[in-house]
């Protein structure tokens, strides 16, 4: 389904997905039965006619993807005709490493390495020419993916400036989405050993997953180069190089997902009733603000035992956020957006690099703090996340866009660079600094790093919600502070 609402799948490709699945709904089909879909398999003849001719595969860009770059390309609209305040809508994150010693040549060849193993590295996503908008991966890319700038020898200060001006630059400028690499990654030297790292990539072309295994694979790589050791094969790739699994395998599922019924039936059950909402505002009128509250001490320790004798640490941080919600809308009733992963349940699928995220709404009426409220939360999100490959635009398109949240709940639990960096022998010497943008208006993410269980960082981003940044601060800890108390 395209940005203009219509099926534009064409009889050669339904054909071959239908031939392919052998069943009529997408849960009835194993993940792996998508592995049978050949190259430019979803591509129509007319469709084909017009690809690069370096392109080695083609396929349709799921919902998400199509939206995330939809608002990237309309924020840069917008800034092109003098809007202010329009954020340019793609990561940004930065860290800062000591290395054993620094090497450009190495730091390159690690980037040629991530190239040549992963598709998303040569891929260019276009909305504009063919039937759908598509996801192209080219056999070869003409701009390398690793850029080394080299601050040695400027004073302290002189280096801060730079990399200010830098991160300014990164944050405002527009990425074209048909150059691949869209993924860039930027080394500063800051001296014999010390480094900043910046990873830039817009939202559409990677998950959060896919980003942290690309920035552990780049530091193994890089290592790997200047050790004479061979690095670690992904687990994405077989003996001899080549990836067990193909980024169509997903797009196929996806589509095949978007032409059957039984789920959308049942999401269209699940949310009927609900009325139009307010609008949360733009960045115009409303707030745009981020800020962060950190859960540490005894207050961690309180949540992790109210996880382990109820129903899990995501469904305790869950409850928290609604109850948050709760308090700066002054409502129990919530509606609020919840992250989940698409990728297929096949061998080596979590190894995958790319997008594989939607967004599922969930509707719940908040109870009061207590285990209660962690148990209902659960059990809302076990339904929503069991059915969370339909699209919430079709959503958007079959029920109406009052399914559409303007919040979102994100909990994150990755093995953090700083882990890393200390198994491959480097050492970070400041937090990595990661603030993104989302299509929401609100966002609650609770990130905890698995080498540092005792610590959780709720970051909160504001753009252009009706909630001010004292108001959210002070409304997550108190329910942090609520539900601690539970175990207190």
């Amino acid at each position: 389904m395209n940005g203009r609402g219509r099926d534009t799948t064409s009889e050669s490709v339904r054909a071959t997905l239908y031939a392919t699945a052998g069943a009529s709904e997408a849960f009835e089909v194993p993940d792996d039965r998508w592995a049978r879909i050949p190259a430019l398999g979803l591509v129509s003849p007319e469709d084909r006619r017009r690809l690069p001719v370096n392109a080695v595969d083609a396929f349709p860009m799921s919902e998400q993807q199509a939206a995330m770059a939809t608002r990237m390309l309309m924020a840069a609209a917008l800034r092109d005709r003098g809007a202010l305040g329009v954020p340019a809508y793609h990561n940004v994150a930065t860290s800062r490493l000591t290395v054993p010693r620094v090497e450009p040549a190495a730091f390159e060849a690690a980037g040629l390495g991530l190239v040549r193993e992963h598709e998303m590295f040569r891929s260019m996503l276009d909305l504009d020419h063919y039937s759908r908008p598509m996801q192209i991966v080219l056999e070869h890319v003409d701009r390398p993916l690793v850029t080394v700038r080299d601050l040695r020898g400027l004073p302290d200060a002189e280096q801060q400036h730079r990399l200010a001006e830098f991160a300014d630059a990164e944050n405002t400028r527009t990425i074209d989405l048909t150059d691949p690499p869209l993924v860039t990654i930027t080394v500063h030297l800051l001296s014999e050993t010390a480094i900043t790292l910046t990873l830039t990539e817009p939202h559409a072309i990677a998950d959060g997953w896919s980003t942290h295994l690309n920035l552990v694979e780049f530091l193994d790589r890089y290592v790997a180069e200047l050790t004479g050791r061979p690095p670690e094969r992904p687990a994405s790739s077989d003996a001899d190089g080549s990836p067990r699994f193909r980024l169509r395998e997903h797009s196929a599922q996806q589509l095949f997902q978007s032409l059957t019924v039984a789920d959308a039936q049942w999401w269209s059950r699940y949310l009927s009733g609900l009325e139009p909402r307010s609008s949360a505002g733009s960045t115009r009128d409303g707030h745009t603000w981020h800020d962060s509250v950190e859960i540490a001490g005894q207050e961690n320790r309180m949540l992790s035992r109210l996880a382990a004798s109820s129903s899990g640490l995501k469904a305790v941080l869950l409850a928290i956020h609604l109850e948050a919600l709760a308090r700066l809308g002054g409502e129990r009733s919530i509606l609020t957006g919840i992250p989940v992963n698409t990728r297929l349940a096949v061998p080596n699928g979590v190894d995958a690099r790319g997008m594989f995220l939607n967004v599922v709404p969930l509707r719940i009426d908040v109870p009061a703090p207590g285990r209660e409220a962690v148990a209902r939360a659960h059990r809302e999100l076990m339904q929503v996340t069991m059915r969370g490959r339909t699209p919430l635009a079709q959503l958007a398109r079959t029920v109406g866009r009052a399914v559409v949240p303007t919040s979102l709940f994100g909990f994150n639990s990755f093995h953090s660079i700083a882990g890393v960096a200390q198994r491959l022998g480097l050492d970070t010497l400041e937090a990595f600094d990661d603030w993104s943008h989302t299509d929401f208006p609100f966002e609650a993410s609770f990130n905890r790093s698995e080498e540092v269980g005792e610590h959780i960082r709720v970051l909160l981003y504001s753009e252009g919600s009706p909630h001010t940044r004292a108001d959210a601060t002070a409304a997550y800890r108190d329910a942090v502070a609520r539900f601690a108390r539970l175990e207190g």
